[in-house]
């Protein structure tokens, strides 16, 4: 009696030329990401070309979300008005201070919040990349790995904003920022250790708030891989039933 034969699995519809770009931004922007955190933000804590190197990849960022990523006029407007800050303050910066004095803190202050602004539109431009309907290819994954990271700068950016109100916010042997691109770094590599519960124990927290912030980071590094990867599973198995 001859065997019955298993049923052929049907055939995933080719992705279109659009969502091919889209999803090779995707893998574009982690390897950029990867970039500035692990070697530029170290770099420019020592090195002249330190700053000019984040400027690129900022900018870099910026280009892929705008030309491939949105199409909606608001997000476009909030990437270039805050790579704009980011990139040309130290230009800006003295027109400014013409017309409005600010002091050395309030322009850190500005920078901060420029970051602060172009990260969170970068983490919202992906985000329905990642988590649309469809076929979950390895790039989407790898755009999930992006939106953890860039959680992980979210973070940083407001860590680094509580030390400038509160100087004794954070102490420790591994927390001596003597300039900004020290403390960028300084609060780069603590919000990665944070977000991955690992806690060297080299920078502490000390005030109250930004205990809690590192509560709630430690908190989302643990439930978002969780919740990302029961996302992408049911996202696979939808697709997979619709065909």
């Amino acid at each position: 009696m001859p065997e019955p034969k298993m049923p052929t699995p049907p055939i995933a519809p080719p992705l279109s030329d659009y969502e091919r770009r889209v999803d090779h931004s995707l893998s574009a922007l982690l390897v950029l990401q990867g970039l500035t955190l692990f070697i530029v933000v170290p770099l420019a804590q020592s090195l002249a070309f330190g700053r000019t190197l984040l400027d690129v990849c900022h900018l870099g960022f910026a280009l892929i979300c705008i030309t491939v990523l949105t199409r909606r006029r608001l997000w476009r407007i909030v990437l270039l008005v805050s790579i704009a800050l980011l990139t040309g303050w130290p230009v800006l910066s003295r027109a400014i201070s013409a017309t409005l004095p600010l002091s050395t803190t309030e322009q850190h202050e500005a920078i901060a919040f420029a970051a602060l602004l172009f990260n969170a539109a970068v983490t919202a431009v992906v985000a329905p990349h990642v988590f649309a309907a469809g076929r979950v290819t390895a790039h989407r994954v790898r755009g999930a790995v992006l939106l953890y990271l860039n959680v992980s700068a979210l973070f940083a950016i407001l860590y680094s904003a509580i030390a400038m109100h509160a100087p004794g916010a954070f102490a420790g042997s591994g927390f001596e920022p003597h300039g900004a691109s020290s403390s960028t770094a300084a609060f780069t590599y603590f919000s990665l250790a944070t977000i991955t519960t690992t806690g060297f124990g080299d920078i502490v927290p000390v005030a109250p708030l930004a205990r809690s912030l590192a509560n709630l980071e430690s908190v989302i590094g643990q439930l978002f891989p969780a919740t990302l990867l029961a996302r992408l599973v049911a996202l696979h198995l939808a697709h997979e039933e619709r065909d």
